[in-house]
């Protein structure tokens, strides 16, 4: 349905946005990572990556990060959950770096592999 919308017209108010294939592909991201279905988040197409600002991508991978923790790659989710860092960190965002500690809480293993003890360095002393 969000694919016959007609992307000539401005949108009525200054305050609606138009609503797409990617941000369909996106909240669908979202839901899944928060209901813990990794066939949700890892079955879409990852064109909700593409599109947006930098801020709004780095929220949507830390949910892809979080769908391949509930499907056990953590070496991709930690991956993953590192480039979001990287631009929370690179625009001063606490809600995208807060988002990248849930990830991390979400995984508690005895003695974690490298690329989460490499995250945790990272996250380590960082407030903003």
């Amino acid at each position: 349905m969000a694919e016959k919308i007609a992307h000539e017209e401005p949108p009525p108010w200054p305050w609606v946005f138009h609503f797409d294939a990617n941000k369909v592909a996106a909240c669908r991201v979202t839901c899944g990572a928060r209901l813990g279905l990794a066939e949700w988040v890892l079955g879409d197409d990852v064109e909700a990556l593409a599109s947006g600002h930098a801020k709004q991508r780095a929220l949507v991978v830390l949910d892809l990060a979080a769908g391949h923790l509930a499907a056990g790659r953590i070496e991709a989710a930690f991956a993953l959950a590192s480039r979001a860092l990287d631009t929370g960190l690179q625009y001063r965002s606490g809600r995208i770096v807060e988002r990248s500690r849930a990830v991390r809480r979400s995984l508690s293993l005895t003695s974690p592999p490298k690329v989460v003890r490499d995250f945790d360095e990272r996250l380590h002393g960082v407030y903003l």
